[in-house]
């Protein structure tokens, strides 16, 4: 084929938006350059937006006017997530109300902004939230907001410390459908894990490490509480090897993953897989698989980052 004819074909297809439904961004970028993208890339036919940014990266902002392009150019967009950003001026009612999935992840938000007075209105088939990392501004004070998103199925708040009890309390109204909810990091204690385990009947994964809650939340469960639990993460808390054993005694016919590890040795979590008939006693001591590592919302296949 004449080489004329590769580079048209070639040309022809760069021009053929048909093809840009889903982008990926895992390079460092400017304002300038993402404002470029916002400009020529998003359109009615992107359905998948990520922009990837490491721990270590600053903040970049996103402009007003900017905000508003992204959300008004992109009807059709289900999931967005907007890593280590600077969203002063971002609410969820911009969205376009079809969106699926949006997170955003060690951002910068103005709560009451993002919110507003009654979230749910505004992206009623929002199945998937994360704040995770959205630590300083983000408080139990905003979680009665969420609770009006009756839509959610995966909530993770992740490194959230000044979510505590209360805010658990504050969205009862949607535990019973949640099924993934991560409070990793949280100020939640005994009594906030109580209310989890009493209301959340669809919950598949439950992340509670780090954070203050301990024997008493896992001894006073009732054995039907958690019925469709999966994976259950309880590192570096007040957890005890032996009230670990005896929560998950009436569990281990559903559990595939349980994470454990109060040492402080570890970064991450030290994954268990229940791939054969459960037996998570070595020698009287739980068995830690170090290298084993658990990413929850990064790694989790049907509501997270991928």
């Amino acid at each position: 084929m004449p080489k004329c004819q590769v580079c048209h074909r070639w040309h022809f297809l760069a021009k053929d938006l048909t093809l840009r439904k889903r982008i990926m961004v895992k390079k460092p970028l400017q304002s300038k350059a993402f404002s470029s993208l916002v400009q020529y890339h998003f359109t009615n036919v992107l359905e998948e937006f990520k922009l990837w940014k490491s721990y270590h990266e600053s903040l970049m902002p996103i402009r007003k006017n900017v905000w508003k392009k992204l959300t008004r150019r992109s009807d059709n967009l289900k999931k967005l997530v907007l890593m280590s950003c600077s969203l002063k001026s971002a609410s969820l009612k911009d969205l376009p109300s079809n969106i699926e999935h949006f997170s955003i992840r060690r951002s910068e938000i103005y709560s009451d902004v993002f919110f507003g007075p009654n979230p749910g209105l505004c992206v009623p088939h929002l199945v998937c939230l994360d704040v995770g990392g959205v630590s300083n501004v983000f408080t139990s004070e905003d979680m009665p907001a969420i609770n009006t998103i009756t839509s959610l199925r995966a909530l993770y708040l992740e490194g959230c410390f000044r979510i505590n009890n209360a805010g658990i309390e504050a969205i009862v109204g949607i535990l019973p459908q949640l099924e993934i909810l991560d409070v990793e990091g949280t100020d939640i204690s005994d009594e906030g894990a109580a209310i989890i385990f009493d209301y959340c009947t669809n919950l598949r994964d439950l992340y509670i490490g780090h954070t203050r809650v301990g024997d008493i939340a896992l001894s006073s469960a009732k054995k039907e509480a958690l019925p469709c639990l999966e994976t259950f993460c309880v590192r570096n808390n007040n957890v005890s090897p032996e009230g670990l054993d005896k929560f998950l005694s009436h569990r281990m016919h559903i559990l595939t993953k349980v994470i454990f590890t109060n040492s402080d040795e570890f970064d991450f979590c030290a994954c268990l897989n229940n791939e054969f008939p459960v037996s998570f006693k070595t020698n009287g001591a739980f068995l830690i698989l170090a290298g084993c590592q658990c990413q929850h919302y990064l790694t989790n296949k049907t509501y997270g980052f991928n």
